[in-house]
């Protein structure tokens, strides 16, 4: 099934497990709307986001700009996409929002598109790092469920949602303080190990660090249905809070 909701958890709405073959007929139909848009729906989307969300900042309005966006080709378009994801805005707050519970998803697969273009051109880079991390917490009841899953097939998650992941692992921890405020929940630090060796065709992520407004970060963004391995779980300190440590082989798109 997919996670449940028995608690604010921000990780606990952005992983939804595969159980079965029948769970992956949500991700299979998604990918075959965003394989069927073509260039033009990602540029009128362009303008749909522009009427809506330029007035949040100044940014919004200069990356989304219709008029001058009409003259400039895919691969530009997908780096003013990525960028702004990078913005606090409304835009991306509700964007993942809607992901997470799984609503409206058809309002998002123009832009979600246009990343996946990006990085099928390579004008969206790669991250060469082969181990990633993420600081987040997570609630007892999917620690232990993620404990009691033996079976390699029950392992498989997705990310429903756009998720960070971080090159330096200090990054991610420091991002723990502003997780979810409820500190009865497990301080949970997620290491993705990656295969650089990935065709850009599979790959449903890009590095941010070189995109983003805020670089210091070295972020790496993951795509929404990115599909990972949970390989191991096991507890550990995490400055003088015991978590958990959750390593996660990333599988790519489907």
């Amino acid at each position: 099934m997919y996670i449940s909701s028995d608690s604010n958890s921000d990780d606990q709405l952005t992983f939804g497990y595969i159980d079965n073959k029948e769970q992956l007929f949500l991700p299979l139909f998604v990918k075959n709307i965003i394989d069927s848009i073509q260039y033009n729906n990602m540029k009128s989307y362009t303008k749909k986001l522009y009427n809506k969300y330029s007035d949040d900042n100044s940014q919004i309005e200069e990356l989304l700009d219709p008029i001058a966006i009409q003259k400039i080709p895919i691969e530009l378009l997908s780096k003013y996409y990525a960028r702004l994801y990078t913005i606090e805005s409304n835009f991306c707050k509700d964007m993942n929002k809607n992901l997470r519970g799984l609503n409206n998803l058809e309002n998002y697969l123009p832009y979600i598109k246009t990343l996946y273009e990006g990085v099928k051109l390579k004008s969206l880079p790669l991250c060469f790092n082969n181990i990633l991390y993420r600081g987040s917490k997570l609630s007892n009841i999917e620690i232990k469920k993620i404990m009691n899953r033996t079976n390699i097939n029950d392992k498989i998650i997705f990310a429903k949602s756009f998720i960070s992941f971080y090159k330096d692992k200090n990054i991610a921890e420091s991002f723990l303080k502003y997780e979810n405020s409820n500190q009865n929940l497990p301080i949970v630090l997620y290491t993705l190990e990656k295969n650089d060796n990935m065709d850009y065709n599979l790959s449903t992520y890009c590095d941010m660090e070189n995109i983003s407004y805020f670089p210091d970060e070295e972020e790496v963004l993951f795509f929404p249905f990115s599909f990972f391995l949970i390989k191991e779980i096991k507890e550990m300190h995490i400055g003088n809070e015991k978590g958990y440590e959750i390593k996660l082989l990333y599988l790519g798109n489907i």
